[in-house]
């Protein structure tokens, strides 16, 4: 009996606490299986509009065999790990014979791409914060590129990177800036792209690539840029300026225009004042400065021809005046004034005096033509209240004359 009270006293010191375990653990498997329920009808029901079950696809294809089966008799399926989710696309976005079946264009690169990219190289590192297929196309619900709903859609890419980029508690561990999506969204790509609706202008993955997003190197820089800016390129390329930025490892474009932030251009960025980009690196005594003052005094004297021009035209216009002509010769000032921005890429005065020339006569031109149309809107008037005054004359003498007829 001794023997057995001291067992069952042992027993009895552990029973109270063993029991309050196993009924934590009992609430806690409740609780998780009561919120696993939302979420998978909320994933089932995102399924039903996936592009990967109109293709004939099922919970099974991705998850595997059904593991468990909740309180209300639902399947439960095995979450895919991380690491796992990019192989596991793979399976069927890098067959090319399985792929072809849904679209004879479709790409099958996309993981041979990740595994280059950053994301891809950290998360094979075991670095499992970083993106992976489900981040950028979402898990279920995964919406075909070319529907404007998609979240990798032109106007929702830089959304979708900012959902991590824009985190700075996300970023810091990367030393990453996260405040890249804010300047972009302030860029002259980001109004053209949300603002005017140009699905041509550039995005995040434009630049950085998709599924092999990598920054590019600084010897990089003006190939991306060039992509769009052709002529542009192929000045600097040529230039002197071009040459002695390759020599001291420069970053082209970007040491002008930024790389994320980019303005829209402006004249007042060619000058010495102290707001210039060019003053950035030069003064008044480098020998280049005749070239960066005569270029901005091209600028500002078109500019102030065109300004005045502009205004000639619309005052002729507002008062009736037909002004097509000298509207024409606007624009073409106008097209001289963009081709000029581009010129400045050559770093000498030559291509640009030529341009500048025509620039010029246009809005010289545009000018005289507003002038006459001033003129004859002037002579018009002139002429129209001579013949009031005619006709209040005339008006006055029959009225006298009337007033000293006899009565009847």
């Amino acid at each position: 009996m001794n023997v057995r009270h001291a067992i069952s006293g042992r027993h009895g010191r552990w029973l109270g606490p063993l029991a309050a375990a196993a009924i934590v653990l009992i609430a806690q498997i409740s609780l998780r299986a009561q919120a696993s329920q939302p979420t998978e009808a909320a994933a089932s029901a995102a399924f039903k509009a996936d592009v990967h079950a109109r293709a004939g696809l099922t919970c099974e294809s991705c998850h595997g065999p059904v593991r468990a089966r909740s309180g209300g008799g639902a399947p439960v399926y095995a979450p895919i790990p991380r690491r796992s989710i990019a192989p596991m696309c793979a399976k069927c976005h890098s067959n090319a014979v399985y792929m072809r079946k849904f679209s004879p264009r479709v790409r099958v690169d996309e993981y041979a791409q990740y595994k280059t990219s950053l994301h891809g190289k950290r998360m094979a590192a075991g670095e499992t914060r970083v993106a992976t297929c489900s981040d950028c196309h979402q898990a279920h619900g995964i919406i075909e590129i070319r529907d404007a709903r998609s979240p990798v859609a032109p106007a929702h890419v830089a959304r979708t990177c900012a959902a991590c980029h824009a985190d700075a508690a996300r970023m810091a561990p990367f030393k990453r800036s996260a405040e890249i999506p804010a300047d972009w969204s302030k860029s002259v790509h980001a109004a053209a792209l949300l603002q005017r609706g140009d699905k041509s202008a550039p995005t995040c993955s434009t630049c950085h690539g998709s599924h092999g997003a990598t920054p590019p190197n600084v010897d990089a820089v003006a190939n991306v840029c060039a992509e769009c800016h052709v002529r542009e390129a192929e000045l600097f390329r040529a230039s002197k300026k071009g040459a002695l930025f390759a020599a001291m490892g420069q970053g082209d474009c970007i040491v002008c225009h930024s790389n994320h932030h980019i303005g829209p251009p402006k004249d007042a960025w060619v000058g010495l004042d102290e707001k210039a980009n060019c003053a950035t690196c030069h003064d008044a005594t480098i020998p280049g400065a005749d070239t960066i003052n005569a270029v901005r005094k091209g600028f500002d004297d078109l500019a102030l021809k065109m300004n005045g021009a502009k205004d000639l035209l619309t005052r002729a216009e507002t008062a009736g005046m037909l002004v097509e002509d000298g509207k024409l010769a606007l624009h073409d000032a106008t097209e001289a004034h963009v081709r000029l921005r581009v010129l400045v890429h050559a770093f000498a005065t030559p291509p640009f005096d030529a341009v500048l020339k025509e620039g010029v006569a246009a809005a010289d031109k545009a000018g005289r033509l507003g002038d006459e149309a001033m003129a004859e809107l002037q002579y018009r008037r002139r002429g129209l209240a001579i013949a009031t005054l005619v006709i209040l004359g005339f008006l006055l003498t029959l009225y006298v004359k009337i007033r000293r007829l006899p009565p009847v």
